[in-house]
């Protein structure tokens, strides 16, 4: 609190001085309703003594304002939270569904202080690391691939024509559960800083390098996390990563061809033994016209599980959320026990295909097997306003998943593990 006591001090001394600055608005207002059933958790109805399945619905906002000081300088302030209007119990238990995907209701998401320049960009404070890295309408290329949402901490970005530097440091992470393009995600949960630092006590630092040659993109970097659990908690502890990713972007005769190969290595500790967990991921996209888009992918890991902060440029929407022991979860791909596709030796693949973001009616469809198995689809429609402006957009989904050792509870899941979610979100 005493990071946050100062930054909210800085705030407020640059805003009394702020009466000729631009004020931008940002964020949302919107609603989220999860139904599960087959073969979800479920509890016993007091009505009718008939099985209910996990089942929420709530309400979601991130509201902020960015002052503009100068065409270089601005600092933003805004808070972000989440409320169950409706909750079903699950077996045997006393906390409601809701309360275990929205343990805590708001916090201060957004306390910064900004430079940005045309090549270079400097931000401290708590901010959305992944706007800053991939530009407000998310289309700047980065090799920043594994992180997303609000962090706490600083980042750097300095751009030329052809090569780019980043760097970032994360003290902690706003526990927003969320994943890039992924449709209603930042509202299906919700978890303090705190929280999360409770349970990740260590420093992250990130830096890479950024080729980048229109038709061709390398970029390499480099992960270190001085205490990937908490101190009190035996086994593993700091994470050094390395990687890189390539990308081959050809456009011709209104098609768009986007190949990108990822590699990520890591060297941990783990019950007493280090580790060195190796992932490979290669991901093919063909857009047509600007608009439709398919594709497929396949992500391959050695023996050992890669550990990750619940975020990547996957085209899942297996749930990344959990309960408090892990094994509550609309999906549980993140869950505690098995990240799933990231775990050891596996291999999962997948084939996909939708309608691209900024378009009036968006779609993705998804098929994923292997290791894991997946199928989802999951649209939106924009109801009223512009993409890139104020605008009102109303969608809805089905996700069917299926795992291997997903945790230790009753229910089967060797099954699949149906799911419907519907939302509503006005974007400021």
């Amino acid at each position: 609190m005493k990071k946050l006591s100062i930054s909210l001090t800085l705030v407020a001394a640059l805003g009394a001085s702020a009466s000729a600055a631009e004020v931008t608005p940002f964020g949302f207002i919107g609603g989220y309703y999860s139904q599960g059933f087959s073969n979800m958790p479920t509890q016993t109805s007091a009505t009718n003594s008939k099985e209910v399945g996990e089942a929420y619905a709530a309400v979601a906002a991130h509201l902020g304002l960015d002052v503009g000081l100068s065409p270089n300088i601005s600092f933003g302030l805004g808070f972000w939270g989440g409320l169950p209007l409706y909750e079903t119990y699950y077996t045997g238990g006393v906390t409601p569904v809701g309360d275990r995907f929205y343990p805590q209701n708001w916090d201060v998401s957004d306390a910064y202080l900004k430079f940005d320049s045309q090549s270079v960009s400097v931000i401290g404070g708590r901010f959305d690391v992944s706007s800053f890295y991939h530009g407000k309408d998310g289309k700047d290329y980065t090799g920043m691939d594994w992180l997303w949402g609000n962090i706490q901490g600083a980042a750097f970005n300095m751009k030329s024509k052809n090569i780019g530097f980043w760097a970032l440091w994360m003290n902690s992470k706003l526990g927003v559960n969320g994943n890039y393009n992924r449709m209603a995600y930042d509202m299906a949960s919700f978890g303090t800083y705190s929280a999360f630092k409770h349970n990740h006590v260590g420093e992250v630092f990130m830096g890479g390098v950024d080729f980048d040659y229109d038709t061709f993109k390398f970029s390499p970097f480099v992960i270190y996390d001085t205490n990937h659990q908490h101190s009190g908690t035996a086994g593993t502890r700091s994470v050094l990563s390395a990687g890189a990713k390539v990308v081959l972007d050809v456009k011709g005769n209104g098609v768009e061809s986007i190949t990108t190969l990822r590699a990520l290595w890591q060297q941990y500790e783990s019950a007493g033994r280090d580790v060195s967990p190796l992932l490979l991921w290669i991901d093919e996209e063909l857009i047509f016209s600007d608009i439709f888009k398919v594709g497929a992918g396949y992500i391959k890991t050695n023996d050992y599980g890669i550990l990750l902060y619940g975020h990547d440029k996957s085209r899942f929407y297996g749930y990344r959320s959990s309960g408090a022991s892990g094994i509550y979860s609309s999906g549980g791909i993140y869950g505690a026990g098995n990240p799933l596709y990231y775990g050891g030796n596996s291999g999962t693949y997948y084939v996909f295909a939708g309608i691209k973001p900024d378009s009036r009616l968006e779609l993705d469809l998804l098929f994923a097997g292997g290791d894991y198995s997946e199928f989802s689809a999951v649209g939106q429609f924009r109801v009223l306003g512009q993409a890139d402006k104020v605008n009102l957009k109303v969608g809805a989904g089905f996700v069917s998943t299926r795992g291997y050792n997903w945790d230790t509870t009753s229910v089967d899941f060797d099954k699949r593990r149906n799911n419907l979610i519907a939302f509503l979100r006005l974007s400021l």
